[in-house]
């Protein structure tokens, strides 16, 4: 049991006490200091989620008041990451750094396979130093300021600085302190404009805030659910979900910038469909650094408390029950509909319900409910359903009464009255003076006066638009047109405009100048494309959405010559675009001053487990010229 243990400042890391442990106890061997807290020497000097907290707890002096679960919540980066994490993979992680064996903590987290770097040195806020000083007579290192992505302190609004102790260590065993030989404060200017650092402080704030604060691991589903009502109710998708990629993509990008997703390792490329901004507002399949579901949330919601307390699902209609609208039914206009199905309406682009109840009747309306009066709103009636049908016979051959007073009872307009009436073979008495009508020629009667109007309106604007094609006239009276279709097609066809036939242009295609022009736009793509900063497969189809002709390229490539040989010596095998990609990845880490190690490669190339030989010979090659 240890006789002492300094005391954990706010905020700060779990690694930054240990550090000053060290320190105090003078010992001058680092397994030394990691046995006598661990009870192992094979413990990793791990800054954001380390291992082995039940033993350093057991040892603590008696009455010390840390627990493991304080340690984890206030003095690790465990809740920045949680949240966004399923409960079970959560839990395992927890475990993980309660016992002595950490090795899967990372990965469980995502953090191996993220984009987003983690930091290279320990950083520090130049403010930060002076108050740690002044208040505790040492510094000490904040867990805040080592979020990967957050470049500000959340607390002074200034720039954070790297310190000369390295994040990863040259000995993975060892602890550095903080202080004022490894934390020089120098004064630098701003590396960003004053827009980008508003944004950055944000979003540090942001992630100070879920160290803060406690927040329940959600389900992968439930982050698809959530983003899923979001994008609705922003006009982001339709009311089945369907996201409208491009026009999400260019209001992010607009909201953020460009040079504020780069700095952040986040940006959005235009031409990959499997960009991450992309991915996110999909299924979710795999958990999404929290840096980037802090940029959805602030972009779609304006906290993270509202993000996540806000638990609610699309519901265009209300929640259930849904009122029932049959006035033949003992339940008629109360709440007692459970079943509704959601689906997209085709004509005028609104969620459409439908409503069945269990009396049999199912009516389905477009368009949310924004008003109570919404709520007694019936587009169409599927069908009334037998309720409806026998108080009609009762109604009809019981009691008698006559059409109107019947259709003041059912709710529904008379003409609806006559067309039940002849469909279940009913005797009506307002047809009793009259000479006998099969059931069939009696829906004729009824739909003559109402096939009658439907014509006239139809080719009343035909006369007031006489240049409309028949589906522009179409869009004028929708309801119209579906009756017609419905109940008088050939009528229809034979009173509409005449397809306009096109007329064939004497002008022919001029190939060979269209091949020069379409070659200078694709050699212009493919410049652009071996320019950006992370590879991008060069493909026919890829080139082709760039320009908006991968039609053409794919199905008109033989027409040109030149465009074609060019494609062609350009465009990159999945063998191709591996070996591009390592050699990519190799520089990063040369140009970011770090060890050029197989698994690095592996993680920032995105490679795959199933290479080829060629691939695996420059791998191999790679990494020896690295030596």
């Amino acid at each position: 049991m240890l006789g002492f243990f300094p005391t954990l400042y706010p905020g700060e890391l779990l690694y930054s006490a240990v550090a000053r442990y060290q320190i105090r106890s003078g010992n001058l061997s680092p397994k030394l200091t990691i046995e006598e807290l661990f009870n192992s020497r094979s413990i990793t000097a791990t800054a954001d989620l380390p291992c082995g907290l039940e033993n350093l707890v057991n040892n603590l002096p008696p009455h010390s008041s840390i627990t493991v679960d304080s340690l984890i919540q206030h003095h690790t980066l465990y809740p920045f990451y949680s949240p966004f994490i399923p409960p079970k993979r959560a839990r395992q992680i927890e475990i993980s750094m309660r016992g002595i064996y950490g090795g899967d903590i990372h990965t469980r987290a995502g953090i191996m396979a993220s984009a987003i770097n983690t930091p290279n040195y320990f950083r520090f806020c130049p403010d930060c130093l002076p108050e740690d000083l002044d208040k505790y007579g040492e510094t000490y290192w904040h867990r805040s300021h080592q979020v990967p992505g957050v470049l500000f302190c959340p607390i002074h609004r200034i720039a954070l600085q790297n310190s000369q102790i390295s994040f990863q260590g040259f000995n993975k065993h060892e602890y550095h302190a903080a202080s004022l030989d490894n934390c020089r404060v120098y004064s630098a200017k701003n590396d960003y404009n004053k827009v980008i650092s508003e944004k950055l402080i944000t979003l540090s704030q942001d992630s100070f805030y879920l160290l803060e604060n406690t927040f329940p691991s959600k389900s992968l589903e439930w982050f698809t659910k959530r983003y899923r009502t979001l994008l609705i109710e922003r006009g982001y998708a339709n009311s089945t979900g369907r996201v409208k990629q491009k026009r999400l993509i260019d209001d992010f990008v607009f909201f953020y910038g460009k040079d504020f997703l780069k700095v952040i390792d986040s940006r959005v490329a235009y031409e990959d469909t499997s960009n991450w901004l992309s991915q996110i507002v999909r299924k979710h399949r795999k958990v999404f650094h929290p840096i980037r579901h802090l940029l959805m949330i602030r972009f779609l919601t304006d906290s993270i408390d509202t993000f996540f307390q806000n638990n609610k699902s699309y519901r265009p209609f209300g929640r259930s029950p849904w009122l029932c609208l049959n006035a033949a039914a003992d339940h008629y206009l109360k709440p007692v509909i459970t079943d509704v199905k959601i689906s997209h309406c085709l004509e005028n682009k609104k969620p459409l319900g439908t409503f069945t109840c269990s009396c049999g009747m199912i009516y389905s309306r477009s368009g949310e409910d924004k008003k109570e009066e919404d709520k007694l709103r019936i587009g169409r009636v599927i069908t009334y359903g037998q309720v409806w049908e026998d108080k009609l016979r009762e109604l009809v051959e019981v009691k008698k009464l006559g059409l109107r007073a019947t259709a003041r009872e059912l709710k529904v307009d008379p003409n609806t009255i006559n067309r039940y009436v002849a469909l279940l073979h009913l005797t009506p008495s307002w047809t009793k003076n009259k000479p006998q009508i099969k059931s069939e020629k009696v829906a004729s009667i009824v739909s003559e006066d109402i096939k009658r109007e439907k014509r006239d309106i139809w080719l009343n604007l035909q006369r007031e638009n006489p240049k409309l094609s028949k589906t522009e006239i179409r869009k004028l009276a929708p309801d119209v047109y579906a009756w017609l279709y419905r109940h008088d097609r050939q009528w229809l066809n034979n009173n509409s405009p005449k397809l306009q036939q096109p007329t064939s242009s004497i002008n022919r295609i001029d190939w060979n100048q269209r091949d020069k022009e379409i070659l200078e736009q694709v050699k212009d793509v493919v410049r652009k494309l071996k320019q950006t900063e992370k590879p991008i497969r060069i493909t026919v189809g890829t080139i082709g959405k760039t320009i908006r002709l991968k039609a053409l390229l794919e199905k008109h490539l033989d027409k040109l010559p030149k465009t074609r040989a060019y494609l062609k010596s350009v465009t990159e095998t999945i063998e191709d675009y591996q070996i591009r990609r390592i050699q990519w990845a190799v520089k990063e880490l040369n140009l970011k001053g770090e060890e050029i190690k197989e698994w690095k490669i592996w993680r920032l190339a995105g490679l795959r487990e199933n290479l080829s030989d060629k691939v695996r010979n420059v791998l191999e090659k790679e990494l020896k010229s690295s030596l």
